[in-house]
């Protein structure tokens, strides 16, 4: 299915990494410190810490409008870097005020995702800004970050990268037949199954939609819905849902055959901006059920057709993500599954919000041990590659 990732003597010596994280919703920046001893990974300490509100701003209006000057695309990339240090640096002084490491003793590496901006499947092309040298000057420890050129370089897409950490974490009930699901802004999938199954797909959008309607319609007292109870709350609306299923990009999307990624280039703001102005007499909570709807339908078209209708088996999916905690989408998927024991990777001992960070973390250690975490099935690269670019610290003696 994967490669190991580690030899015996790495699996037996202490590793610690710092994984940072932003997706698609740019909510927040992740930042995640993980102790790796005899192959286990334990999450030690999990923070989110919001954008400077300008350099959100700013990264919307580029997302938004798909173009700006070079200075500004370059200034951002420095503003990200620093951003994404000054999480890492916060998180350092509370975990050494937590007296929960010992940088004397153990290895630290850093991997950073960065912040998307740019990503187009059909020509095989990603753009991650926040300069990783950035983060090892201010800190001092080596950095590995973007991660996923190597990978389009190889003909893949880039996405999703996540499918060899579930790997790595749920191999022993891979003989089951099992799905981790990512609901983040965008939703995607990593199947499990037996003699070496192993697939990964993005299904479409999970809360990048929800997250900037409710936004808009609440003047930003509410930036995101809450166990989906305003949703809950609503009903859906079957022409506006029609309108946004029955466009043409995402119908071409959705009929692609796996694996295949996405992101706000198709569901995107202008999309978003098209369908409340059309739809501007909806309610907030009919508005938010019917994008959660839309969420759900793209979720259940992609298991009906790669997994139920080729007779893969499938006893459990594992949610993981923000998204985890929307118990409306959460419910409303069960409703169309109802054989299907539905679970958080909390149950399992692993923090929703933080596995994605936790992810990068681990990876950066993967870049300097030189093992690859994409493969024809989860990216559609022709061969597996060791992904993520190195940018060593001062500590860097350290991180050997």
């Amino acid at each position: 299915m994967v490669k190991k990732s580690s030899t015996k003597k790495s699996q037996k010596q202490q590793r610690l990494s710092l994984g940072l994280m932003s997706g698609t919703s740019m909510d927040a920046i992740d930042a995640a410190l993980v102790l790796t001893e005899r192959g286990e990974d334990t999450l030690l300490l999990h923070r989110q810490f919001s954008y400077p509100k300008e350099l959100r701003t700013d990264l919307l209006v580029l997302l938004r409008e798909y173009q700006a000057p070079l200075e500004k695309i370059t200034s951002l990339h420095y503003a990200v870097g620093e951003a994404f240090a000054a999480a890492a640096t916060n998180l350092l002084k509370e975990a050494k005020k937590k007296r929960l490491l010992s940088m004397q003793n153990t290895p630290l590496l850093i991997g950073s995702h960065g912040q998307t901006i740019f990503h187009n499947p059909e020509v095989k092309q990603t753009m991650q800004i926040g300069e990783g040298s950035i983060i090892a000057a201010r800190t001092g420890f080596t950095t590995v970050s973007d991660f996923r050129m190597a990978d389009t370089a190889v003909d893949g897409e880039g996405a999703p990268l996540l499918p060899f950490y579930h790997a790595k974490l749920f191999a022993k009930k891979a003989k089951l037949g099992i799905a981790v699901h990512n609901l983040g802004g965008i939703s995607n999938f990593t199947y499990l199954g037996p003699k070496g199954k192993f697939f990964a797909l993005d299904t479409g959008p999970a809360n990048c939609l929800i997250d900037v309607a409710i936004t808009t319609l609440t003047n930003g007292k509410s930036t995101f819905d809450p166990d989906g109870a305003f949703a809950a709350r609503g009903a859906t609306h079957k022409e506006a849902l029609d309108f946004l299923m029955q466009k043409e990009s995402i119908r071409n999307f959705l009929e692609k055959p796996a694996p295949k990624s996405t992101g706000r280039e198709l569901f995107s703001l202008q999309l978003l901006e098209d369908f409340l102005k059309k739809y501007r007499t909806l309610s907030l909570e009919d508005t938010l059920a019917t994008l959660s709807a839309f969420t759900v339908e793209t979720m259940r078209m992609a298991y009906s057709r790669f997994i139920l209708e080729k007779r893969l088996p499938l006893k459990e999916v594992i949610f993981c993500g923000g998204g985890t905690r929307n118990a409306h989408i959460i419910s409303s998927f069960q409703s169309y599954f109802p054989m299907l024991r539905l679970s958080s990777i909390e149950n399992h001992g692993i923090k929703p919000e933080a596995l994605e960070a936790q992810a990068f973390g681990i990876f950066a250690w993967m870049a300097l041990d030189r093992i690859p975490i994409t493969s024809l099935t989860t990216t559609g690269a022709k061969k597996a590659v060791i992904c993520g670019k190195i940018s060593y610290g001062e500590i860097a003696r350290k991180s050997r």
